[in-house]
């Protein structure tokens, strides 16, 4: 198994020394610039209520949270040590009641109906059981008018992803359009894409109505 493969293996479910050095690498500067991208034209209020699903170490909470003084972020993760450390870098935030970290998963997600205004993932969905379900338990949380954004730094269009998706149990890379269309059947509007064509960076939003 390469370096990469075993990247995205530990963060399938980060656990253990190697886990916490793929947690510390998610929240790292190389992978900074993922989130600097798909996050630089996005409009968020400054009340808004954002979930993070799958928010691994906590640095895009961090970054939300810059976002949205007024408001507040919920992270949720499957691993418990992604939850410790996104706890640990959130810290002030929680104290002050600006944020919240629970477990969880994806496809059942332990949070009322309606309450957000946003929700994210990213790098996440590679992961999930279904992009279906946890599409629709995305729908479900959001309040109507709101929006998701979904990202990835792989668009699924290089003969290495097949391959990574392959060696690595459990995971899928998804092209843009997988994405778009599995937004559409689960009832979202207004769908909006850009893709990084250099970095193979995808970014997809869309709207609950």
């Amino acid at each position: 198994m390469n370096r990469i493969a075993k990247y995205y293996l530990r963060g399938r479910h980060p656990k253990g020394f190697w886990g916490k050095r793929a947690l510390l690498a998610m929240n790292g500067k190389r992978h900074a610039a993922l989130p600097q991208w798909a996050l630089e034209n996005l409009e968020i209020s400054a009340d808004a209520s954002i979930l993070d699903v799958g928010c691994g170490g906590g640095a895009n909470i961090a970054r939300l949270l810059k976002m949205c003084p007024n408001g507040h972020v919920t992270g949720i993760d499957f691993s418990s040590l992604a939850i410790d450390m996104a706890a640990d870098v959130n810290n002030n935030a929680i104290v002050d009641r600006e944020c919240i970290i629970v477990g969880g998963n994806a496809m059942q997600l332990p949070l009322a109906k309606a309450i957000f205004d946003l929700v994210i993932a990213f790098e996440t969905i590679y992961y999930w059981a279904s992009i279906e379900g946890g599409f629709s338990e995305i729908f479900r949380v959001l309040k109507p008018g709101g929006r998701v954004l979904i990202a990835n730094e792989r668009d699924g269009l290089l003969p290495e992803d097949e391959t990574l998706s392959k060696t690595v149990g459990g995971m899928r890379i998804y092209t843009q359009q997988e994405i778009e269309k599995t937004l559409i059947q689960v009832g979202f509007v207004d769908i909006t894409s850009q893709r990084d064509e250099q970095r193979h960076f995808i970014c997809v939003t869309a709207r609950k109505p």
